[in-house]
């Protein structure tokens, strides 16, 4: 596979130079290479489709010409899915990704232009061009109003991400607004609506994006969005009848609008404006204000700017950065309601001369401030969990190059180091699957026992901070096991091999949907040999395929005397009643109950010994010691088999072998 995106990288280092890299990762500089010069050569892109795209400018990259020590803050393991929210100003955010050649997850382009009605959202040729009512999801009807957050095209059916991010780039707080009900303006009463549905709720979209960053998501909003989504606060009253998940204010705090009279003029005094209609307040004359959060700053000029935290992997520029304007060009936190960045995070990135909290431009960080977005190298289990906020001030940015000479387009930068920032993209939010074996490895029989059956279950686990989606668990077996003796519910054959549809598997300590599982069969082999297995796991992160396989090899092998330890591994094959002292006990394993230790560290008759105690069936001392099960690594299972097939095994069909796996996902 290639990555997908916004390739930059540009002319050939000599063969013999490394990439600031070692000679050890030339093959890997060298395949990069190859990666950037079909992407800038459209004569090549015919044969590589996922280069291919309207807008073709070639890209470049900085290259290293000498030796280099560099710590490495992000490493990006998966593509990410990536959801524009058709607010009305959607074609500023697909300009930006049209001009990076970053198409939707069905592989078609973005469109250059706005959405028509019904050419966007689930189900159409635009699939991830969302629009306010596939956000939303379903609102149910007046009178029984569906409170359900996470029920959008924002989610799976089980209630995880569909997206590793959602870009809003100029939503009007007007539409934010706006509660329909049965396509139109709802009635002035509530009881005058009953069972009709509600068909458009500004409201609930927010609600819907508060909900998506409760995961390991990233959500980017641009000029007046900013306002729409940080302002909004919950509004019990009809038409909204909102529920505290409705809040708003990602990254700010919604201030307390003073007592009038008013001494702020972008404020006004309103009778019982505050507390439930029992206090004159103070509340901002612009709708796009009220709720702050954010009020609008004026435009800084770019030469006074301030550039903060460039060592954060995404805030990192190539020239200087020049602002744009809008309606919302910049952001102020208000003293007059004393609004503040919650648990007083450090987020903002670009402000103007007396920032931050004045004039801001760029600003990023967790939801509800829930950890520093400047700390965030290394993945702790239960820290850092949630959602990535970025807001960028102005309306719309230049795609004209070289970024290093286009201070408009700088912006553009940002909105596309963004989508690769993300802890969704990031090692550190991804699913770390592995699969484990449970079954015997070597299968003692004899010509009259066969065919010999055994169950083999294959059990997968994510100790990962990200889902894996759209898993399917498949096993192949030779074709002289087929057809499988039996094999667990849900499963299909296919060409020698069973499949399981195993849906999303949740992050690690998820139950819902659940982290791990398994899946059985029953296998009858039929002579004796080597019968290879293979278990391979196929999930989906962001638009990129990982593939988790591990096979093994189960022997059956023959067991002439049938004490259950085969002719290989047993110095007395033709004895049923001697294979040798595999625990060192002074007793053999095949010992004749009655007469001897029958099992392997346990006592006389299966109880369990006394260290120095004689024993009492027997002329050999035994003592306690606890078991020691098979381990994962390859060069003990021959140790393990030998041990395993020592016990006097009264349950031939009893899992002695274990194989196990703790890989990573590989693609």
């Amino acid at each position: 596979p290639v990555p997908r995106g916004a390739v930059q990288v540009d002319q050939r280092d000599p063969p013999d130079q490394a990439l600031a890299r070692g000679d050890d990762h030339a093959p890997e500089a060298g395949a990069a290479r190859d990666i950037i010069d079909i992407w800038n050569d459209p004569d090549l892109w015919a044969y590589h489709p996922w280069a291919q795209r309207t807008v073709g400018g070639v890209v470049s990259v900085h290259q290293a010409t000498a030796p280099f020590d560099g710590d490495v803050r992000k490493t990006m393991t998966a593509a990410p899915t990536i959801a524009v929210f058709s607010d009305g100003n959607e074609d500023i955010a697909t300009k930006y990704l049209r001009a990076a050649g970053i198409p939707q997850s069905s592989g078609a382009e973005f469109p250059a232009g706005k959405c028509a009605a019904g050419t966007c959202g689930p189900g159409t040729a635009n699939p991830d061009m969302l629009t306010v009512e596939s956000v939303m999801g379903d609102m149910g009807t007046c009178d029984a109003p569906n409170l359900d957050h996470a029920n959008g095209a924002l989610f799976t059916g089980d209630g995880l991400p569909a997206y590793c991010q959602i870009m809003s780039m100029h939503w009007n707080v007007a539409a934010r607004e706006t509660v329909q009900c049965d396509g139109g303006n709802c009635p002035a009463l509530q009881a005058d609506c009953s069972g009709l549905p509600i068909t458009y709720h500004g409201h609930e979209v927010v609600a819907e994006v508060r909900q998506f960053l409760q995961h390991r998501t990233h959500f980017f909003g641009e000029c007046q969005a900013v306002n729409a989504y940080e302002n909004q606060v919950p509004n019990p009253a009809w038409p909204f009848l909102d529920d505290d998940g409705r809040l708003g204010h990602f990254l700010t705090t919604a201030g307390t609008p003073p007592d009038c009279p008013c001494t702020d003029g972008d404020f006004e005094c309103v009778t019982g404006g505050c507390d439930g209609g029992t206090r004159d307040c103070c509340i901002p004359r612009d709708l796009k204000e009220k709720g702050a959060g954010y009020m609008i700053a004026a435009q800084p000029a770019s030469a006074t700017l301030q550039i903060l935290h460039p060592e954060v992997p995404y805030m990192q520029l190539d020239g200087a950065f020049a602002t744009v304007g809008g309606s919302e060009p910049a952001y102020n936190l208000s003293q007059t309601l004393g609004s503040a960045y919650i648990n007083d995070m450090d987020v903002t990135f670009i402000t103007g001369p007396d920032g931050p909290g004045v004039a801001d431009v760029w600003m990023t960080g967790y939801i509800d401030g829930n950890c520093s977005i400047i700390d965030d190298d290394v993945w702790v289990p239960e820290e850092c969990n949630k959602g990535k906020v970025s807001y960028l001030g102005g309306h719309s940015y230049s795609v004209n190059l070289p970024i290093s000479s286009n201070g408009a387009s700088q912006g553009t930068r940002l909105f596309l180091n963004a989508l690769f920032e993300a802890d969704c993209v990031s090692a550190e939010g991804q699913p770390r699957m592995s699969l484990t074996w449970l079954g015997d490895l070597t299968v003692p029989a004899q010509d009259a026992t066969l065919p010999v059956t055994r169950r083999y279950t294959v059990h997968f686990s994510n100790a990962g901070g990200g889902s894996a989606l759209d898993a399917t668990l498949r096993v192949r077996f030779p074709g002289t096991l087929a057809p499988l003796a039996a094999f667990e519910d849900g499963g299909t054959i296919e060409d020698n091999s069973v499949l399981w549809t195993l849906g999303n598997i949740g992050a690690s300590g998820s139950t819902s949907p659940p982290a791990s599982g398994s899946r059985w069969f029953d296998a009858a082999f039929p002579a004796l040999g080597d019968y290879n297995l293979e278990a391979e796991l196929l999930y989906r992160v962001g638009v990129s395929t990982l593939r988790l396989l591990q096979p093994v090899v189960v022997r059956v092998l023959l067991d002439t005397d049938g004490d259950l330890i085969p002719d290989e591994f047993d110095p007395w094959p033709l004895d049923p009643l001697r294979c040798g002292d595999g625990d060192g006990d002074g007793c053999d394993d095949c010992a004749a109950e009655g007469t001897c230790d029958p099992e392997p560290d346990a006592g006389p008759d299966g109880d369990i010994d006394d260290p120095g105690r004689d024993n009492a069936d027997g002329d050999c001392s035994c003592s306690a010691g606890a078991s020691t099960p098979v381990g994962p690594l390859p060069l003990l299972f021959v140790f393990g088999m030998l041990w395993a097939f020592r016990r006097r095994t009264r349950n031939p069909g009893a899992g002695a072998g274990i194989l196990h796996n703790l890989a990573d996902g590989q693609k």
